[in-house]
């Protein structure tokens, strides 16, 4: 990876030294700069008002949103001026590691990496969808998520960003990329579900090493059965859901996703359209009720298929109820670190607990799956 150059250029706000520009678009351009009496690095974004209105609207609303955010995985806002006159600064922390375009090119994401990264993700997203107006980004993409080397993600460039009271109104202007963008997007309108519409699509390029407007298409779904064949189905159906074309039947929430996605373990096609009871869908979809569990040791002469039944369902009970009380515990421990830990370490104590725990339910459900085919009958 190439040195990035010592910044040398002018001195602004007193404070921070202009370095060598990171990036550019119609609207922007994207610096890094150095602190001078601290010498850490920092993000300076230069919205000229000759760029048009639109941009200083847009520059405007970045700055208000960003001043209000806080959190782990969004650059924390620092300062924002003009200098010189015409030219607004936008000074954002910078977030350590790499963009996921820039890992993409040297290597191919595995799904347990991917996983990974779409679960950091929707954390960032549960964050600003929970905001007060809910926040939307209305630009994910992998050059847009930034993965540092302890895999810790942020999401930066907040360029596009709107408040869904402003987002999902119509309007004529479009903000977003081209295969990334949610269709609602086209015409100007954009809610959380829209972000999440975007990170599927992202984790779908990330997945097949494709932008997504090359993905094969079922009408104007991408067909990731065809695309992605070898993933598995639980994953698979998860980004089928969240890169759902119409908004209606999408998931609206990233914490309907995560739920999802542990449900997907188990069933390959979870759906959650708008509008359904989202207790009862998640609580149903893939439920044993619908898949009766098929008995064991049905082949074997009696009483030793009973036998070995009646073992089998001690072996099931005790796992069960290990699995359980482990749970509980895990729970309860994380709760207290989770109280005893500064507030920017608490994100990660979360976001560990809930992994640990999900594992140990997911165990604990095995074994009751095993318990159920020990006591079921055989069907005539």
């Amino acid at each position: 990876m190439a040195r990035t150059p010592a910044p040398d250029g002018p001195l602004l706000g007193g404070r921070w030294r202009l370095g060598p520009r990171l990036g550019h678009g119609a609207q922007a351009e994207t610096f890094l700069a150095v602190e001078v009496a601290r010498r850490t690095e920092v993000v300076i974004k230069r919205v000229k008002l000759g760029a048009g209105w639109k941009s200083f609207e847009l520059h405007e609303r970045e700055t208000k949103v960003l001043g209000q955010l806080r959190h782990p995985g969004v650059p924390r806002l620092l300062s924002a001026f003009e200098e010189p006159p015409g030219t607004f600064n936008l000074v954002m922390q910078r977030m350590p590691g790499e963009n996921l375009r820039e890992h993409l090119k040297r290597r191919r994401f595995g799904e347990v990496e991917l996983k990974d990264i779409l679960i950091r993700a929707l954390e960032i997203l549960d964050y600003l969808a929970t905001r007060t107006p809910p926040v939307v980004h209305r630009d994910i993409k992998p050059s847009n998520l930034v993965r540092d080397s302890d895999g810790s993600l942020a999401l930066v460039d907040f360029g596009g960003v709107a408040d869904a009271g402003s987002a999902t109104g119509g309007g004529s202007t479009m903000i977003g990329t081209y295969g990334y963008m949610a269709p609602e997007q086209l015409h100007g309108q954009a809610t959380p579900a829209t972000d999440l519409y975007a990170l599927g699509a992202t984790i779908v390029a990330l997945a097949g090493g494709v932008e997504p407007e090359d993905v094969p298409r079922k009408g104007l779904k991408m067909d990731l059965p065809r695309h992605l064949p070898s993933m598995s189905k639980g994953l698979r159906g998860v980004l089928e859901a969240m890169t759902e074309p119409d908004p209606e039947k999408r998931p609206q929430r990233a914490r309907d996703v995560i739920a999802l996605l542990a449900k997907g373990r188990r069933d390959p096609t979870p759906v959650l359209p708008r509008g359904a009871d989202r207790g009862g869908a998640l609580a149903t979809t893939g439920s044993k009720e619908l898949r009766p569990a098929r008995p064991i040791f049905t082949d074997l002469p009696e009483p030793i298929g009973a036998l070995l039944r009646l073992a089998v369902l001690g072996v099931a009970v005790g796992g069960w109820a290990g699995m359980a009380v482990t749970a509980v515990a895990v729970r309860m421990v994380g709760w207290l670190v989770f109280v005893l830990a500064g507030k920017s370490n608490r994100p990660t104590v979360r976001r560990a607990t809930d992994d640990v725990a999900d594992v140990l339910v997911d165990g604990r459900d095995g074994f009751g799956d095993l318990a159920r085919r020990a006591v079921a009958r055989r069907r005539s």
